[in-house]
């Protein structure tokens, strides 16, 4: 995750989840998937996408999921009823995670773009043309996250490809979120002071599922896109796949 960075491209991510006791019942991916608009365990796609970017920053590299070569990782600051799993940044993962009894899972499937004020848009945007920070940060990410045919996902849970995933797309509405940039965090690893910054809003693709029944589980989402990021804008967190 850098200032300036290229989205990777066809990476592949197999993730192995383990459920470790009674949990609610889950037949098939129709009834796994929070559809879009709808909300679990109190939470909405919206609120949960600032929430697992806050998640995601807190780490340092040397111990964020998202650099995790294995799942050792993937319990860290897990908190509630839902347990985000992280992203990697370019390349092939394949973790295994234990997930406790009746927790749903919140992951990104392509990039998540994040804009944060003061520190975006950069200096010669067109976005700084809009009349409020929110204005101007919700701007800098509707200009950059992907569409079809720049972008194609993919994601197989235990065999079996969820559908419609252009559909899952979710932006934190409608007042934006508090980034919050703790020392000896991801961000200040990439070069970012420390400090709450607001407002800041991520957008992005995103897949909510209901708690799974107990046992062994396999994750594989997938990612493909042709499209870079315009250099010198907001931040890119590569995340599709999950520990």
């Amino acid at each position: 995750m850098k200032r300036h960075t290229k989205i990777w491209q066809s990476v592949v991510a197999v993730i192995g989840l383990m459920v470790v006791a009674a949990s609610a019942d889950a037949a098939g991916n129709s009834s796994r998937v929070v559809e879009p608009g709808q909300q679990f365990f109190g939470k909405s796609y919206h609120e949960l996408a600032s929430e697992w970017t806050n998640w995601l920053v807190v780490e340092p590299i040397a111990t964020n999921p998202a650099f995790d070569p294995d799942g050792r990782f993937c319990d860290r600051n897990q908190q509630g009823k839902v347990w985000f799993l992280a992203s990697t940044f370019g390349g092939i993962a394949n973790r295994t995670c234990e997930i406790p009894a009746g927790k749903a899972i919140f992951i990104s499937l392509g990039g998540v773009f994040v804009s944060f004020s003061p520190d975006f848009p950069a200096m010669g945007d067109p976005c700084l043309q809009m009349a409020t920070d929110l204005e101007q940060v919700r701007c800098d990410v509707n200009n950059d996250v992907p569409l079809a045919p720049n972008i194609s996902f993919e994601v197989i849970i235990d065999g079996v490809p969820v559908e419609d995933l252009f559909a899952f797309r979710a932006q934190r509405q409608p007042g934006g979120f508090t980034l919050r940039i703790p020392n000896q965090s991801l961000l200040t690893d990439f070069g970012f002071s420390a400090g709450n910054r607001s407002p800041a809003v991520a957008d992005g693709y995103f897949l909510f599922f209901k708690p799974l029944t107990p046992g062994e589980h396999t994750l594989q989402p997938h990612h493909d896109q042709s499209r870079p990021v315009r250099k010198g804008r907001q931040l890119y967190i590569d995340s599709f796949s999950t520990p």
